[in-house]
């Protein structure tokens, strides 16, 4: 592959990189997250997969979907339009349907030529990769085999476009299911499944009892033909009335499991006149009454469904509302759904305290459980969904949360990212938010903090650990997946920019992009045929502001890495037997005192801006309470 190229979507040349599988990101052309080769423009951030690279993207086009006009390429949002009519498909999708085969009899589908959910006759075609075009019927993103229409932006799943128009299916055996479809109503008035209840503009239907199925609960339980169920492989659930039969779930779908309330996968049990569906992990072992710390009162009974409400609950520990399962006290009208009730208890035999006391706040933390599907309250420590256990503050109406883990951060500790003086934690920064000294990320909630220093670190960064001992700098260097300065950071490396996937000495300011860290220990050079050349952290023979590379005879900083014939002393740059790119960011001097000053210069403004940025948040807040405090000398009484 080239090293570089210019493409239709960016005004600077793309240059060839790898980005680590810790890094993914989004491809900038069809919007898929990817990792590995890709061609980029390091400084403003704009990266392409290794297929969208080399795709050719005409300025102007005529598309059968919108053939009155020519429709043209704008860079800035990747898409086609045409301005006048209103009208813009994604590149993507132009792609898609510009690589339909020729028109041709045998690449037409023959027994759905004309499939009954469309006006066009579909042809097939595959997308080698996956496509941010969506499946009419199962709303999933395309890739693989493919139906679609020349004329219309509209797509199938191979095996969406072959489901059977009838069929028998366990959800109704009184009668077959035929399959429908309708794009003529809004979404919001699209079919409710009966298993999910999502709603879906292909649908299983049932005309005479008025019952429909959404394809993915129907397809992903869907038992193999022509099984016998054994009485021996069925499961006597204790508080259901049917024998439960055992399943093999292998689709994407959205029925869940009844007592941990997730979506089925793999082994499960299910009753299928009831809709009522269970991993076997979580039917094991399942105890019918427990004893709760939530509820010392009295024991909880495990239940079918709450008995009020038509089996409505709302979960003490999450919040969520339920109708199935719970472990219920009647008479106190109290409700724990079973995931949680056994997540809090597992937790307390294992060591964790069901109730703490902490400083950043009035009131004690109860240790509940939150399932990462419900529409969750943030971690008041580092704002992300507190999902998991967590300790809430049951007398603020679930107000305040902490992840387990944030509660138990210790309030001060030492850090490698700032060795001169330990952090201390903060519930809040001075100014409500703040700007990290590591990655540069605008910041709420808790933080490491250093008054003297004004130092500030996110808890995602108080995480990293310098891990890697690199050749070319004296202390070890840390991952950041980005970096959030305003103004590019540059990899000591290859002096591009380096904001993204990188390893990093926050307090040196040195980085490197992770395609610039390994470096081989010996090559075999052309430039020097007789002997390997070996890398060193520095070689200096002679007066160090005479030093020379043996490859282009140009002078070299003593203080940067070499390759070395360890033989003949034959030395040159690192760059003249490994090709790198060009950089585009500041080039090294031919006087290394200078080189360390620029060093020391450029850590010092990294520095400052971070400083500038969290002094003008400081000011902000000083302002806030300047104007509120005068508000309240007014209308004091």
């Amino acid at each position: 592959m080239a090293n570089s190229l210019q493409h239709a979507v960016h005004e600077h040349a793309l240059i060839l990189r790898e980005l680590s599988e810790n890094c993914r990101t989004h491809c900038y052309l069809c919007k898929q997250c990817f990792h590995g080769p890709t061609y980029c423009c390091l400084d403003c951030d704009v990266f392409l997969d290794k297929m969208c690279a080399f795709r050719e993207l005409p300025l102007q086009i005529r598309h059968p979907s919108h053939p009155e006009h020519p429709i043209n390429f704008d860079s800035t949002d990747c898409r086609y339009y045409c301005r006048g009519c209103k009208f813009n498909l994604s590149a993507s999708a132009i792609d898609a349907v510009m690589t339909l085969p020729p028109e041709d009899k045998h690449k037409v589908v023959e027994d759905d030529a004309q499939h009954f959910a469309h006006e066009h006759p579909l042809s097939a075609f595959c997308l080698t990769t996956q496509s941010s075009s969506i499946c009419r019927a199962c709303r999933q993103h395309m890739a693989g085999s493919v139906y679609g229409c020349r004329q219309c932006m509209f797509l199938l799943h191979e095996s969406c476009a072959k489901l059977p128009r009838k069929m028998h299916h366990p959800f109704h055996h009184q009668h077959p299911l035929t399959l429908v479809a309708d794009f003529a109503v809004d979404f919001g008035d699209c079919y409710d499944c009966r298993v999910c209840s999502h709603r879906s503009r292909f649908m299983y239907r049932c005309d005479e009892c008025r019952l429909n199925h959404c394809i993915k609960c129907i397809v992903s339980t869907l038992p193999p033909e022509g099984q016998e169920m054994e009485d021996s492989t069925q499961l006597e659930f204790f508080f259901h009335k049917h024998k439960l039969r055992p399943l093999w779930v292998e689709m994407e779908n959205s029925i869940l499991c009844q007592v941990c309330q997730l979506k089925i996968s793999g082994e499960v049990y299910c009753c299928f006149d009831c809709i009522f569906f269970l991993h076997k992990a979580c039917s094991v072992d399942l105890p019918q009454e427990v004893k709760h710390y939530l509820h010392k009162e009295h024991p909880l009974i495990l239940r079918a469904a709450a008995p009020y409400n038509e089996g409505i609950f709302q979960c003490t520990s999450c919040t969520s509302g339920y109708n199935g399962m719970t472990f219920n006290c009647e008479s106190c009208k109290f409700d724990l759904d079973p995931q949680c009730a056994l997540q809090t208890l597992s937790a307390v035999t294992g060591g964790a305290l069901p109730e703490i006391r902490h400083f950043s706040h009035p009131h004690p933390l109860t240790l509940v459980y939150s399932n990462e599907d419900l529409n969750l309250i943030d971690c008041d420590a580092c704002n992300e969904p507190s999902c998991g256990l967590a300790y809430s503050c049951q007398e603020c109406t679930f107000k305040f949360m902490l992840h387990k883990p944030c509660a138990e951060l210790a309030q001060e500790l030492e850090h490698q990212f700032h060795p001169p003086h330990p952090l201390i934690l903060l519930s809040r920064a001075p100014a409500e938010y703040f700007y990290c000294n590591a990655c540069h990320k605008k910041s709420e909630g808790f933080t490491f903090y250093c008054a003297e220093c004004e130092f500030y670190l996110d808890l995602e960064c108080v995480s990293r650990k310098p891990t890697l001992k690199h050749e070319r700098h004296e202390h070890s260097l840390a991952y950041f997946p980005e970096n959030y300065r305003l103004g590019n950071l540059h990899c000591n490396s290859c002096g591009m920019g380096c904001n993204r996937d990188l390893y990093r000495c926050v307090s040196c300011n040195f980085n490197l992009h992770h395609d610039c860290v390994p470096l081989p220990r010996s090559i075999d050079h052309q430039c020097h045929p007789y002997h390997p050349l070996i890398l060193y952290d520095n070689f200096i023979d002679g007066r160090p502001e005479c030093q020379y590379c043996d490859k282009c005879e140009e002078i070299r900083n003593p203080d940067h890495g070499v390759y070395r014939c360890a033989e003949c002393w034959y030395t040159t740059h690192i760059e003249c037997v490994i090709p790198i790119v060009e950089p585009e960011g500041p080039k090294p001097s031919e006087n290394p005192i200078l080189d360390e000053l620029d060093k020391e210069i450029a850590s010092l403004e990294t520095k400052i801006e971070v400083l500038e940025r969290n002094l003008k948040a400081a000011k902000g807040k000083l302002e806030e309470l300047s104007e509120k405090r005068v508000f309240e000398y007014i209308n004091r009484p």
